[in-house]
């Protein structure tokens, strides 16, 4: 069973709102769907940040240039809706 993510009580499956604080289910399904895209867009920048470091750690101007590239092209993937 699915869980209400503003009050926590237990969702039916056909339930279209909470029965207790009354939050609309696809209210709840695109918050959801908002989170995971927020996490995958900050695990992607932590990921290009390490890279970037390590790259700098090694030494190069050229790794530095190769890195924002990267994260550009990392945050074109995944536009917010």
């Amino acid at each position: 069973m699915r869980r209400c993510t503003r009050c926590g009580s237990e969702l039916n499956e056909q339930a279209k709102v909470c029965p207790v604080c009354g939050t609309p289910v696809d209210e709840e399904r695109a918050h959801l769907r908002r989170m995971v895209i927020v996490m995958l867009v900050a695990a992607i920048v932590v990921a290009a940040l390490l890279v970037l470091r390590s790259r700098q750690l090694s030494g190069g101007a050229d790794n530095l240039t190769a890195a924002a590239s990267a994260i550009g092209t990392a945050a074109a993937m995944w536009p917010l809706q």
